[in-house]
């Protein structure tokens, strides 16, 4: 594959502990299953997660922060925050943001990304361009790398992307409560029924190695009366411990927000990019 200055070795990072594994054999003991939930009637998380998609297309627009941390239980950590704006039309996602990537406790790096209809544009702080230009832009055929960022946010790798574990082939509600917030909602997913509910085989292959090294997912989800998230999480434990996680806070739903894409003259193709 080829690699591109303008991506920082913290997406390669990334990409290592995309699964939350550290490397061997995978655990010869079943993740645990998806346990029953003695206060909620069945289908509370399908009715739950619909009224979730039906509030977020409904507003549209809203301006978020994630925090995101990630190990591979060798040494390496990675933790990242987010700034940003996203829209939600006819089902796809585009956003702005300003990403801070810190592997181990180093110097974060500072990467702005704004994610379009047609792919991924990229600018970091201090990395090598061409005369004029501040900007690479990703296509979807030569975004692995961006991806691996983006991926951070959850398996579809857009911003509320943790929303995804409202999965009700894969996840059961075990506790609600009030909070200042809303109706907070904590759920376990089984990483293999996520696995046959998804139809990407990258996500597919991701949650069968989670499910073969034993992971378990939490999740969960604050809303308000409208069915509206204010913040979403999920995280992955191996043996008693968080190798991955994230959590998105949302704010100001419904306003207006700018995630354009940059000027044309300070755009450059990826594959113009310094290797």
């Amino acid at each position: 594959m080829r690699h591109s200055r303008l991506i920082p070795a913290a997406a390669a990072a990334l990409a290592l502990v995309v699964t939350g594994c550290s490397a061997g054999a995978p655990s010869t003991t079943a993740a645990p299953s998806t346990p029953a939930s003695a206060d909620l009637p069945k289908g509370d998380l399908a009715q739950l997660a619909e009224k979730v998609d039906a509030r977020v297309a409904a507003l549209g627009r809203a301006r978020f922060s994630t925090e995101g941390f990630a190990s591979d239980g060798a040494g390496t950590e990675v933790r990242s925050q987010v700034t940003g704006s996203a829209r939600w039309l006819n089902g796809v996602v585009t956003s702005a943001m300003t990403m801070d990537v810190r592997t181990n406790g180093a110097t974060p790096t500072v990467t702005r990304l704004v994610s379009g209809v047609d792919g991924v544009y990229v600018s970091v702080d201090g990395a090598p361009m061409p005369a004029g230009k501040t900007w690479g832009f990703y296509t979807k055929q030569n975004s692995a790398e961006v991806d691996a960022l983006l991926r951070g946010f959850g398996p579809s790798a857009v911003v509320g992307a943790e929303l995804d574990y409202l999965e009700p082939r894969a996840a059961m509600i075990v506790g609600k409560r009030q909070t200042a917030e809303g109706t907070r909602y904590d759920l376990v997913v089984d990483p293999m029924k996520m696995a046959k509910a998804v139809t990407d085989p990258d996500i597919q292959l991701q949650h069968t190695q989670l499910a073969e090294y034993g992971v378990v997912i939490r999740a969960e989800v604050v809303v308000d009366e409208t069915g509206a998230p204010s913040q979403a999480g999920f995280r992955f434990e191996l043996g008693g411990k968080d190798v991955r996680s994230s959590t998105t806070r949302f704010a100001d739903w419904g306003a207006d927000v700018d995630v354009s894409t940059p000027p044309a003259d300070q755009v450059v193709p990826a594959d113009q990019l310094p290797q």
